[in-house]
This record gives structure tokens, C-alpha cells and sequence, in this order.
């Protein structure tokens, strides 16, 4: 069955029409996302990178909302930036390289004083560990049961004050930064901490039994397990520079 020409051209200009029409839509949907990063306070430049990298992130496997809260930082961080003459191209590089940034951001620099307090979390725990299962062991497999066998309170006390000196020692010594003291003065300082130490070790041993409880080994070796679980939780979480190990 053949078609005349007229109904072909009549085909022709409803596809053209259906074309247009699409277009027509694609540019309207366009216009309105690109309209909201007009009027903002954004430069030409700086909006128009805001809506490709719109585009792009929507690509990704984001979330909605952690798709909306980085455009949301990085208006802004634009807003601020572009007082001092900067563009979203000058901070972050293509929009492409932003997007890569976005998904795989680059790890922290470690910093011991800003992460101390995780620090010391750790390195007390590991001393925990350490009390607990060495004189859980020690007390469950020898002939004199729990005699030497220092009390809970003890161990936590001297392995808190070992949690909080070890970050500090460490540092006195880190490599790469400006030091308040001379090396010596430092060496001072870290021997003067040791001897602390040992001598708060003595004292933990004589507090008094009704706050300072020994406890059954398998107990000791159940707490020292428990102190392993805390400190892989911890070094798994936070940034550790000054472990012990």
C-alpha cells in the first residue's frame, strides 16, 4: 500500500512538532534548574559551574540530601570566596575534578595535638588491655593465685594517666614542626613522666582493697577483651598518630 507524498510531509511535520516540542521541555527543565543558583549572589561564571556540577553530581550514587548539602557548601563557600576575587574554578579545578574530590575526598592530614583526646582514649585502653590480661593470665595460672595481683581501680588509674602522658611525649618529639623546648629540655620532660608514672604504678598498688577490688582472672581476662574491642573502635574511627601501637 503506498503513502502519497502529502501524507508523508503531514507525518514528517507532526514528528518535527513532537521534536520541537521536547526540546522546547528539555529547555524549560534546564532553565529551571539552572535558575536556582541565579540571583543568589553568584557570579555568572560561579553559577554556571554550579549548575554542571549540579548535572554531574546527580549522576552519582549520592543521596538526595548529601547531593544537597554539598551544592549547599559550596554556594557558600562561593559567596565567601568570590569577596576576595576567587571562582569556583580557581578553589576546586574543573567541575569534573570537584566531582571526583566530592566522592573519594582526600584523607585527613593526621595532627596530634588536634586529635589528643582520641589519642589518649586509645593509648588508655591499650594499657587496660595490657594490666587486665597480664595479670589476668599471670594470677589464673599461678601456684599463688591472685597474690601480686593489682586491684581495678589501679590498673584504670594508671592506665588512664598513661593514656593522657603517652600523646603528650609524643609530641615533644614529632618530627616536622617547630618545638617551644630545646631536645634536651624535651628528654627531661619525657624521663620526668616516666618516673610519674612508675611512681603512681606504686601508689595504685596501695589503695585500699574496698575501693580497689581484685577481681576473679576470668574477669580481668574478660575485661581486657572488651578493652581490645574499645580500641579497634577507636582506631578505626579517629585519626590515631600517637598509639603505642
Amino acid at each position: 500500500m503506498c503513502v502519497s507524498s502529502s501524507e508523508e510531509s503531514k507525518q514528517e511535520s507532526k514528528a518535527r512538532k513532537r521534536n520541537a516540542n521536547v526540546r522546547q521541555d528539555r529547555d524549560r527543565a534546564k532553565k529551571i534548574v539552572h535558575s536556582q543558583f541565579d540571583n543568589i549572589g553568584l557570579t555568572k561564571r560561579n553559577a554556571e559551574y554550579m549548575y554542571r556540577f549540579n548535572q554531574e553530581i546527580a549522576k552519582t550514587k549520592l543521596t538526595p540530601q548529601q547531593q544537597a548539602e554539598t551544592v549547599r557548601q559550596m554556594v557558600e563557600a562561593l559567596l565567601t570566596g568570590q569577596k576576595t576575587g576567587k571562582t569556583a574554578r580557581n578553589m576546586w579545578g574543573t567541575v569534573d575534578q570537584k566531582v571526583q574530590s566530592v566522592l573519594n575526598p582526600p584523607k585527613r592530614k593526621p595532627d596530634i595535638k588536634r586529635d589528643y583526646w582520641p589519642n589518649a582514649l586509645y593509648n588508655a585502653l591499650l594499657f587496660f588491655v595490657i594490666f587486665t590480661l597480664m595479670y589476668g593470665l599471670v594470677s589464673l595460672f599461678s601456684k599463688s593465685g591472685v597474690h601480686g595481683t593489682m586491684g581495678i581501680t589501679g590498673i584504670i588509674v594508671t592506665a588512664i594517666v598513661a593514656g593522657l602522658g603517652i600523646p603528650a611525649m609524643t609530641i615533644l618529639i614529632q618530627p616536622g614542626v617547630k618545638h617551644k623546648y630545646p631536645l634536651w629540655l624535651r628528654i627531661i620532660f619525657m624521663i620526668l613522666f616516666f618516673v610519674v608514672w612508675m611512681f603512681i604504678f606504686f601508689l595504685a598498688n596501695l589503695i585500699p582493697p574496698i575501693i580497689n577490688p581484685i577481681l576473679n582472672p576470668y574477669i580481668y581476662i574478660v575485661l581486657g577483651g572488651l578493652g581490645v574491642v574499645g580500641a579497634f573502635f577507636v582506631k578505626r574511627n579517629f585519626q590515631i598518630t600517637g598509639g603505642l601501637f
